[in-house]
This record gives structure tokens, C-alpha cells and sequence, in this order.
């Protein structure tokens, strides 16, 4: 039976990567604009906080900008990819937060009609307290063989990597000590999907199932 995890604090990264860079994206500025804020506004977005940035005048640095949830949330639109990122993931914001990357995705698709996406790539880091265990007590499930010479041990990490199943092309599972949250365990999922396999309006439903099976596969689980 899997123990409760509580989490005390979450972050997200997600990433949605162009089958090819799109040069032409930023040809009509305005009317990316447009597209963007007419989504993006029921989601709270405001003018003040969407803008472009220019970088270094690179086509790497060129980008769109824009900030959701009080800066929760970070979306930058690039040439080649869309970044989407969480400093603050609560769990009552779960809905909100994948409502507002779908529309993003559904924002770009609906300017570039004929655009495609390559990979979906979504990092999910949960920092938080297993019932009944302390968090080395629980990291010394995955570590064996720790050397001794070099001191005594005050806890150990976890990183396991997977290879493609189903329309994942890869992921992997980090278990560790949680360096922003003090004495709680730290897990993060990351996994990249194939787009060609994964409509965008199932991501959310497709990135909870993934996170609640890594967590099962650890003798974890989110309360309910």
C-alpha cells in the first residue's frame, strides 16, 4: 500500500518544442499579440505583463513574454519553442495552471495554422513529508553499496532513467533530499512525450496519470 505524500511545495517546467524553428513567427508581431491576449485574458492576463524582449538581438534571444498568477507563472514564446514556467505549483491551481499552458499551445496553433510540434516536455518537482517515514529512512530504499571511507553518510539521491514506452519518448525519476524545504523529501518527474502521439487538450489529464503512476512506483501517493 502506498504511503501519503503531503507536499508542502511544487514547481513546474513544461516545454513544447517546434518541429522546426519557426522564422516567420515573429512576422506578424501584432496579430501574435492579439492571438495571445485573447486567449491568455481570461486567465488573468494584462497588457502590462505581456511583452517582447529582444535579447541580444539573437534569434535565440528574441522572444514573447508574459506573466500569469501574480508571476506564478512565466511564458516565453521563442522560435523554435514555447517555455512555461512554474515557480509556485499549489495543488488548488493545478486546473487553472494546465488550463492556461493548453491555451497557450492552442494560441500559437491558431496563428500558425500549419505549425507542428516536435516533443512535449514537462518537469514536475514535489518537495513534502511521507506518513510514517522519515525522508532518509525512505532514500535508503534506493541506495546500496555507500561507500564509508569517505566520512560518515547524512543521506543519499536517487536519479533513474527510463527509456521510450508507449508515446513517452523518455523519462526519468529523481529521489532526493529536498534543499529548499527543510527535512522533506524532494521527487521530480520528467518526462518527454512524442506531440504527433499526444493531442495538446490531453496533457493535463496524460501529465497527472504519469505523475501519480511514477509516485505509485516509489510506494508513494498524493492524498486525496
Amino acid at each position: 500500500m502506498p504511503s501519503n505524500f503531503h507536499v508542502a511545495r511544487a514547481d513546474l517546467n513544461f516545454e513544447a518544442g517546434f518541429s522546426e524553428p519557426e522564422f516567420a513567427l515573429f512576422r506578424d508581431t501584432a496579430e501574435l499579440l492579439r492571438q495571445l491576449f485573447k486567449r491568455l485574458e481570461p486567465h488573468g492576463a494584462r497588457l502590462s505583463e505581456i511583452r517582447v524582449e529582444r535579447g541580444a538581438g539573437s534569434a535565440a534571444d528574441f522572444h514573447v513574454l508574459c506573466y500569469l498568477f501574480n508571476f506564478w507563472m512565466t511564458i516565453r514564446i521563442r522560435v523554435d519553442r514555447i517555455e512555461i514556467i512554474c515557480s509556485e505549483f499549489p495543488r488548488d491551481y493545478a486546473e487553472k495552471f494546465s488550463a492556461a499552458i493548453v491555451d497557450t499551445l492552442g494560441a500559437i496553433s491558431s496563428f500558425r495554422g500549419d505549425l507542428s510540434f516536435r516533443a512535449y516536455a514537462l518537469v514536475i518537482g514535489l518537495h513534502g513529508s511521507v506518513d510514517g517515514i522519515s525522508t532518509e529512512k525512505f532514500l535508503s530504499r534506493f541506495a546500496t553499496n555507500i561507500p564509508t571511507g569517505l566520512g560518515p553518510s547524512v543521506g543519499s539521491g536517487t536519479v533513474i532513467y527510463f527509456g521510450p514506452a508507449n508515446e513517452r519518448q523518455m523519462c526519468a525519476l529523481t529521489v532526493d533530499r529536498s534543499a529548499v524545504v527543510q527535512d522533506a523529501l524532494f521527487v521530480r518527474t520528467h518526462v518527454v512525450w512524442d506531440a504527433k502521439r499526444v493531442e495538446s487538450q490531453n496533457l493535463p489529464k496524460i501529465a497527472d496519470a504519469f505523475v501519480r503512476q511514477a509516485l505509485t512506483e516509489i510506494g508513494l501517493q498524493l492524498p486525496q
